[in-house]
């Protein structure tokens, strides 16, 4: 790792804990042991910093994605491991973005449009996958299909931020497993039927607790 990666690294990991406004230039020099001046040298300022904390923390999370369906059995399996860990880290990751609104629109709004495009291309790749692999069918619309994933996924997400209502006694994990495997069913053959359900009794309790 080199010193400036170490830096991200860091500062990532402060804005993470700590939350980032209240993260300062000089507390990240100071936890790191450099000067101010080198951080501002290397990085701009504390916009350029967070934007490269930021974009380090959800490469942090494809990376720990990648690793998580590494032996998955089908694409199937794959999504509900990945949308789930995204469920179940939603806490956290929903307290960085509305800090980055309220205070750094610029780079939240920068992270959005890079992040958006990542989902949909990821939403698109697997449902792909999935139609060639036979478990799901050819005759749905496929941008109609990532649009709902990626607006269902963001929605119930973002919740807390008033955009998603659920009726009462449903939380947002529970809501994800029955929207998702609901949608899923409607695409799915015979054999992505079986998976599903399949899927459900693995990974549903992770989405679920």
């Amino acid at each position: 790792m080199t010193p400036k990666e170490r830096i991200v690294e860091q500062a990532m990991r402060m804005f993470a804990a700590q939350g980032i406004k209240s993260v300062r230039m000089d507390d990240i020099a100071q936890q790191l042991g450099v000067s101010k001046r080198t951080l501002y040298e290397q990085f701009g300022d504390k916009e350029g910093l967070l934007y490269l904390a930021m974009s380090c923390y959800f490469e942090r999370d494809r990376l720990r994605h990648e690793e998580m369906t590494r032996d998955a059995g089908n694409v199937l399996e794959a999504m509900f491991i990945v949308l789930c860990d995204v469920m179940a880290t939603s806490g956290t990751t929903n307290r960085m973005l509305d800090n980055l609104r309220k205070f750094y629109p610029a780079v939240y709004e920068k992270l959005m449009s890079e992040g958006t495009e990542q989902s949909r291309a990821d939403f698109r790749r697997m449902l792909v996958t999935g139609i060639e692999e036979g478990l799901f069918t050819d005759r749905f619309d496929l941008d109609l299909a990532i649009t709902v994933l990626f607006y269902t996924a963001s929605g119930l997400m973002a919740r807390k931020g008033g955009g998603f209502v659920l009726p009462g006694g449903i939380d947002e994990r529970k809501a994800f497993v029955q929207i998702i495997s609901t949608f899923l069913r409607g695409i799915s053959t015979p054999k992505g039927l079986r998976l599903v359900d399949d899927c459900l009794k693995r990974c549903g309790p992770s989405c679920d607790r």
